[in-house]
């Protein structure tokens, strides 16, 4: 189905999770966006979108395919990285209050994903669509069509043979679990939450 593999490529995790980076770096940013320190800002998320690359193709050589998870452990492992390197700029420069929840919220995510998937493949699409988009909204409301992503998801991975229904539903199941338990111990991003060094 034509539809439905050209949804699962235009919201793949690394393009959606990117995307979402940077509507939050540019949401931060919203009252100032003086091209130096917003270049500084951008330089970093492609810095360390480099650096996931780098894990992403690199780790099967330095490590083997054995891996459990294959493929999917290197991704969250990137991710990982890099979204720790974007946590600690955000921090050494304080360059705001957004963008660090939102990259721990993510290094929780991957984690989790490490765990989650050599053991059910719950799908990577769905996850990595919910969770940024629950943040963004978390931070400003009008992010809320975002939310539309992640079932869309689950539809276009079951009908490409991707991930059976359960696999697909699980992988909102495995969102639910990261939002949920951010808003719990109020760590989700948002302009009226309290002042939080996640790190």
């Amino acid at each position: 189905m034509a539809l439905a593999d050209t949804v699962s490529t235009v919201f793949a995790p690394e393009l959606f999770v990117l995307l979402a980076t940077l509507l939050l770096v540019g949401y931060e940013r919203r009252n100032a966006l003086d091209a130096k320190p917003l270049a500084a800002r951008l330089g970093i998320v492609a810095g360390a979108w480099v650096l996931a690359f780098a894990v992403y193709q690199g780790g099967p050589a330095a490590l083997g395919t054995g891996v459990p998870g294959g493929d999917d452990f290197f991704a969250a492992l990137g991710l990982i990285v890099a979204f720790a390197g974007i946590a600690l700029a955000w921090r050494q420069f304080d360059w705001g209050a957004l963008v660090p929840p939102y990259a721990v919220l993510l290094i929780a995510t991957s984690v989790l994903h490490l765990v989650v998937v050599p053991l059910w493949d719950a799908s990577s699409h769905v996850i990595y669509a919910a969770v940024p988009a629950g943040a963004l909204v978390a931070a400003d409301r009008r992010f809320a069509p975002l939310l539309l992503v992640a079932p869309l998801l689950v539809w276009s991975r079951v009908a490409t043979g991707a991930h059976t229904v359960g696999e697909a539903v699980g992988g909102l199941l495995v969102a639910g679990v990261v939002l949920t338990g951010a808003f719990a111990l109020d760590r989700l991003p948002g302009e009226d939450g309290p002042e939080i060094d996640p790190l």
